[in-house]
């Protein structure tokens, strides 16, 4: 067998041969296959040379493993013409680089073999002198103009400084400036070829005097004039996806609406406007008789953009021929109003397998202020094995959830213009949820409502009622007797997770992140930041005081026979993300939590523990298999409710760099743990401690592939523990130094990035 494997081998190596080998005999006499195409430097250093290779307008066909030409590419003929274009697009490149004096020489190296007649081409790079930035002038006959780049400080010129390199992609983002400055202070006509630099390179070597220009502004005249003003003039909100309606057609086959000084518009067999005018008003920046501002048109996009009954949103401007005011005419087309989807998934939980499936319903406009209903029914099925002496074998479960979203701040006394400035907007949840298991059935009902506003880099969310019902109606004498009867505290963490529940809570987050504007403006350092703090139960217990209400025998107020949970609750992440270069990236992250049971409560509900290990945490351990401190579990099958904890502290440090195409690779280097509050019997060793946290503190470190996709991240990353807090010394502590053990790593796949 193997003689035969070998033999198709070879056969399979001599095609390829010959193949490649066929491909000269393609080439017409007296040509060249163009090998090889190089971009060398006379010895001057130049940032990014490789970068050179992408203007060059010829190169070789691609190859399959770099040896032979691929199948059904033609070969490529070397052509000097496009050989001397490629060296004047490169010597123009250096050129604004700054490099003025710049060279390209281009050499081309020739084979006659009979066989193989072959050219390979070089280009070499001669940029002489780096010229940089000397004095800096500006050059304005128009006063106002120029007071107006004058008052804007030397802070907002750009990277225009004395030193900086003469760079033609610095003075375009120069003007780019200027232009986004005009038009957001009234000058909708001003444009890139109102502004041009001259350089004076007579100073000295290597030097270049910078002076900008702003041409004057000619009169249909001929006459020199100020550049104009522009204010607005009619606002009109026009429902149609016809861009270029005339006015007599809106005259004469649109209804017309008019509310503070704007007129809406909508087609006459539509009966009535899609939308509110005042719905409209709060979400744009347009208004009769403001001064022209291109900010304003920029932030009316991204206003209407959020109103999801609109489909796209398109404005255009025309010129009054008798004024300097531009009427607005700002078209809006509707998006469909209801819409269904279905969802069919397979499940695998360690080897169970299932199905679940989902039904939604969209409404976009459920009240005619775009409010947009989304009803959700979910069902599910998994066949359970590996648990005998239970009296089912399945798990099931039944669903429905309803979030009716406003596109504003459902408040009294909120004028439009504190709407349009937050970019608030409200939501109302509602989930009812049945799940029933062999152990026990369980069901769930949530109420939320809430409010969400931002500002530039900041995001706030306010729930200002957060309410989950838990009850468990039913449980098996099986699961009583082994999992829960055992257990002597009434007040231990399992027992407690198997009670009716009620949880009625407030909570505030708050979200800042830098890394658009860094993207914007090329610093290297991103931050981003995250907060979240909730309490639940203080008005509950303060009501139950007030009116004197009765204790359980566990010495909990109730509300409708079920005891409320009262904690208070923080936890919040720091990321850092400082990029090296175009190829590697740096980040170190930070998270804390704590969780805080008392009165009405003696242990914080199971949803609200933190937990350790897992593709996002602590990487050497699997999820839930870390702590709380130096707990390791006892392996039995209810471990992922005592491997959770009421304090968590973690943090990675994660190196990113970007292979090829577009798979990217990191190491990273993690620590961090979960901890208790209270010294419960279930997780011995778990309690945190000032004097001995730090040396319970998991360690791992590893490496892992991503596969960026722009809009997925498919993620495999190994982790190796290196510090195990279970063990005080030994082998088993420092499991990286010794013979590793299927239970010292860790592989995980996940979506995204793990911060």
């Amino acid at each position: 067998m193997e003689k035969y494997t070998l033999k198709y081998l070879w056969c399979t190596v001599a095609a390829f041969l010959v193949t490649s080998c066929s491909v000269y005999r393609e080439i017409p006499e007296g040509q060249y296959l163009l090998r090889k195409v190089k971009v060398e430097t006379d010895g001057t250093d130049v940032k990014n040379r490789l970068d050179f290779i992408d203007l060059a307008l010829q190169v070789p066909g691609s190859r399959w493993l770099g040896l032979f030409r691929r199948w059904g590419e033609d070969p490529v003929i070397l052509d000097t013409v496009l050989c001397e274009s490629s060296a004047q697009m490169m010597s123009k490149a250096l050129v604004n680089r700054g490099y003025l004096r710049a060279e390209v020489d281009r050499d081309v190296r020739y084979s006659n073999r009979k066989k193989s007649r072959y050219a390979d081409v070089c280009y070499t790079l001669k940029p002489g002198t780096l010229y940089t930035i000397g004095e800096y002038s500006q050059l304005v006959p128009d006063t106002r103009i120029d007071s107006i780049l004058n008052s804007s400080g030397r802070a907002q010129t750009g990277r225009i400084v004395t030193g900086t390199p003469l760079d033609a992609s610095l003075l375009d983002t120069e003007r780019e400036r200027i232009v986004s400055l005009m038009k957001g202070r009234g000058y909708f006509s001003f444009g890139k070829d109102d502004i041009f630099f001259v350089a004076d390179t007579v100073r000295g070597s290597g030097v270049a005097d910078l002076t900008m220009h702003v041409a004057p502004f000619i009169s249909e005249n001929g006459d020199t004039v100020p550049y104009p003003v522009y204010s607005i003039g009619q606002v009109k909100y026009i429902f149609s996806d016809d861009f270029s309606v005339s006015e007599d057609d809106l005259a004469n086959n649109f209804l017309r609406t008019d509310v503070d000084g704007s007129s809406y518009y909508v087609e006459a067999g539509e009966g009535r406007l899609p939308l509110r005018p005042k719905v409209i008003i709060s979400h744009s920046y347009l208004r009769p008789g403001m001064r022209y501002s291109s900010n304003a048109v920029s932030r009316t996009y991204s206003g209407l953009g959020r109103l999801s009954s609109l489909k796209y949103t398109n404005i255009a401007f025309t010129e009054n021929p008798e004024n300097t005011a531009l009427d607005a005419n700002v078209f809006m087309v509707s998006n469909k109003r209801h819409s269904f989807s279905a969802e069919l998934e397979g499940t695998n939980t360690a080897g169970d397998l299932g199905a679940a499936a989902s039904l939604s319903l969209v409404n976009r406009n459920l009240l005619g202020g775009s409010e947009k209903l989304t009803i959700t029914l979910r069902g599910a099925f998994e066949a359970i094995s590996n648990l005998p002496g239970y009296s089912g074998n399945s798990y099931k479960e039944y669903g429905i959830e309803a979030n009716l979203d406003f596109p504003e701040l459902v408040l009294p006394f909120i004028s439009s213009d504190f709407q349009r400035r937050s970019q608030a907007s409200s939501q109302l949840s509602i989930m009812l949820n049945s799940q029933s298991r062999p152990e026990f059935d369980k069901r769930v009902f949530t109420f939320g409502w809430s409010y969400l506003w931002s500002t530039r880099r900041h995001t706030h969310r306010l729930d200002v009622l957060d309410v989950n019902y838990l009850t468990v109606p039913w449980i098996s004498e099986k699961f009583k007797e082994e999992y829960l009867d055992p257990i002597g505290s009434k007040h231990s963490i399992l027992r407690y997770n198997y009670e009716d529940m009620l949880i009625s809570k407030m909570g505030y987050s708050y979200y800042y992140s830098n890394a658009n504007a860094n993207a914007r403006t090329g610093a290297p350092l991103a931050v981003s930041l995250r907060l979240n703090a909730e309490s639940s139960g203080n008005l509950l217990n303060a009501v139950s005081n007030m009116f004197g209400a009765e204790e359980n025998e566990a010495g909990q107020y109730q509300v409708m026979g079920i005891a409320f949970a009262q904690y208070l609750r923080s936890d919040g992440a720091l990321t850092l993300n400082w990029n090296v270069n175009n190829w590697n990236n740096l980040l170190f992250h930070m998270e804390y939590g704590i969780a805080y049971p008392y009165a009405n409560s003696t242990s914080v509900p199971f949803e609200k523990r933190y937990y350790a290990g897992g593709a996002n945490c602590v990487r050497g351990w699997a999820v839930r298999e870390l702590g709380p401190g130096r707990f390791s579990g006892s392996g039995d099958a209810v471990n992922y409710i005592t491997q959770a904890g009421d304090v968590k502290l973690a943090s990675s440090l994660e190196f990113r760099t970007h292979l090829f195409w577009k798979l990217n690779m990191a190491l990273f280097v993690d620590a961090g743990n979960i901890w208790t509050i209270k010294d419960y019997e279930e997780q011995p060793g778990g309690k945190f401690g000032f004097d001995t946290f730090y040396r319970e503190l998991g360690v791992s470190f590893g490496c892992g592939a991503r596969l960026d996709l722009n809009f997925l991240v498919l993620r495999l990353d190994f982790g190796q523990q290196l510090v195990n807090p279970a063990f005080e010394s030994g082998n088993e502590r420092y499991p990286a130094f010794h013979s590793v053990d299927y239970r010292d790593y860790a592989l995980h796949f996940a979506v995204g990035y793990p911060f």
